[in-house]
């Protein structure tokens, strides 16, 4: 198994706390204190319509042998101690279950993608995609206008492909598992599907979904899908009411029903494998769970050594004391368990690896160096950020940055709402930053903002005018976005909170450059930008934008 947000976390034991609750730990063993977040398993994957969106060989398959389907799967193997007949029957009862819950489709009729490959070649390898999953083709390839940072021999850059690979969420053979059109479902829509947000949307539209779905099933050694028919009844057939009766039984006896909640065939089913609760679990127990052989009975997952390591250290550590449940505690654990850490660094921690770098682009072709194609980074976002733009961002695509090509996933509400109020708390001040002062001085700010001050708008748009150079983030949001605190102590520091950051220091050791506005007074100047900022788009256009050619605003 790969996650990835675990190898940014940097702690053992949050790395177990976050196993804990991806792998569902606690739907089999109680917890001791079952209101705790982290507790709280996250959801398994809806099976509703798990016929309609899986070839039936491939959910058969799943069923009986996950491991071999997907490599990595996060779904244990709780078939493997039954004879090979055994084995397909309870597979075959189980797929039985699955398909009563919703119809197949008519799959001979829905076989050829629909869309061309070639555009989800860079949407994958652009929009977001490989932050978790594997690159498909090298950067050389894919973005050859762009300076390369990699190898430039063919085997160098084939070996940190399989290198990215083996640090990758897998996919499995998408070919052989999904229809097309599901595929393309999944990706407008992963969260109907996959409601814990370890598979976020990227906010596609549906021919983007359409063109990366064809670009993944795309036919690259002219293997052909897997049969529609699975080994037992025809799939256009009902199954039979004893094979759905058998198949509710096992859901319920192999603890199928622990994780996935099949409502929709009352009464509800439950679980009847019995697990210890989790404070009473020994770390070295053998033949359990965390075992590289599982005694008869006990599910099979396929943990790497390190991810044992985890677990065994966070049991330990939950028999003596489970760790605290505090704001910072939970925003680690929601960054590694989402993996926000593939593209934002956070404290030191995590942002695009060096190999894994290279796929984040911007959409310009100016060169505005690590600020054009990397995500910001979360360092103090709690204390940066107004609460109600954390809000917009994280729950309602909000971005101010559209030249970077990597775009923000929704994860869902349920998922992250809490990380807004604990960012808030996490990143604190030690000492209640100031009050915002009364806004002053506007007009001198516009001045200060213009090309006789401090030119701010040769780099920046304002108020959807394009600026005279760069053409980066619109100063009007800013006041929208940031808090006041911030804002003074960027614009006195920018490299203190920015690191890399091309904006340059106009009041360099709080001395301001400008000395013939408002007496040279930085205090004054940098609350007299700010007053500006604040009248948004109804603002006057700075010296020097007002007659520009492109000075209309929208």
């Amino acid at each position: 198994m790969v996650f990835p947000g675990i190898e940014s976390s940097g702690d053992t034991v949050h790395a177990g706390a976050v196993l804990l609750k991806e792998l569902r730990c606690t739907a089999c063993h109680t917890p001791a204190e079952p209101a705790r977040p982290e507790n709280t398993p996250s959801p398994a994957p809806n099976l509703a319509t798990v016929g309609q969106r899986i070839r039936i060989a491939a959910l058969e398959r799943h069923l009986a042998e996950p491991h071999s389907l997907k490599p990595g799967s996060t779904m244990p193997d709780l078939l493997r101690d039954l004879p090979p007949a055994e084995k397909n029957a309870a597979a075959n009862d189980l797929l039985g279950l699955l398909l009563s819950l919703a119809p197949p489709p008519a799959e001979a009729t829905d076989d050829t993608p629909t869309a061309s490959p070639d555009p989800g070649r860079l949407l994958y390898h652009r929009a977001g995609c490989v932050a978790c999953h594997a690159p498909q083709e090298t950067a050389a390839a894919l973005f050859p206008d762009l300076p390369a940072t990699g190898p430039a021999d063919p085997e160098a850059q084939r070996f940190v492909l399989d290198q990215l690979t083996l640090n990758s969420i897998p996919l499995g053979d998408l070919r052989q598992k999904y229809l097309p059109a599901a595929l393309t479902r999944l990706l407008l829509d992963p969260l109907s599907v996959r409601s814990a947000g370890r598979m976020p949307s990227l906010n596609l539209s549906p021919a983007e979904a359409q063109a990366i779905a064809a670009y993944l099933q795309r036919d690259v050694d002219g293997a052909t899908p897997a049969s529609a028919q699975p080994s037992g009844a025809p799939p256009s057939a009902t199954p039979h009411a004893d094979r759905i009766r058998r198949g509710r039984d096992r859901f319920a006896a192999l603890g199928c029903a622990a994780c996935h909640t099949l409502d929709l065939h009352p009464p509800r089913l439950v679980s009847r494998l019995e697990a210890p609760p989790l404070d009473r679990l020994r770390a070295d127990a053998p033949g359990g769970c965390l075992s590289a052989t599982p005694r008869q009975g006990v599910p099979r997952y396929a943990f790497h050594e390190n991810q044992r390591t985890a677990l065994r250290t966070l049991f330990s550590a939950t028999q003596r004391q489970s760790p605290p449940s505090t704001p910072l505690n939970r925003v680690a654990h929601t960054l590694a368990s989402l993996n926000c850490l593939a593209c934002h660094s956070r404290e030191g921690l995590g942002g695009p690896s060096p190999s894994r770098s290279d796929f984040f682009v911007s959409r310009v072709s100016a060169d505005w160096g690590d600020e054009g194609r990397l995500p910001p980074h979360l360092s103090g976002v709690g204390r940066k950020l107004r609460t109600a733009w954390l809000r917009e961002v994280v729950l309602n695509r909000g971005a101010v940055r559209p030249y970077l090509a990597t775009r923000m996933p929704q994860f869902g509400a349920a998922n992250v709402e809490p990380l807004i109020a604990d960012f808030v708390l996490a990143d604190a001040p030690p000492t209640p930053a100031p009050e915002e002062p009364a806004p002053r001085d506007a007009a001198t700010g516009r001045l200060l903002v213009g090309t006789g001050g401090c030119s701010c708008i040769v780099c920046h748009d304002f108020a959807g005018i394009p600026s005279l150079g760069l053409s980066v983030m619109d100063m009007t949001w800013m006041s929208r976005r940031l808090h006041y605190d911030w804002f003074r102590r960027y614009l006195l520091d920018p490299a203190g909170l920015r690191p890399g950051t091309r904006m340059p220091a106009f009041w360099p050791e709080a001395e301001a450059t400008i000395k013939t506005l408002l007496d040279g007074n930085t205090e004054r100047q940098i609350h007299a930008i700010w007053s500006f900022l604040s009248l948004g788009a109804s603002a006057q256009p700075p010296p020097g934008l007002e007659t520009s050619p492109t000075a209309t605003p929208p």
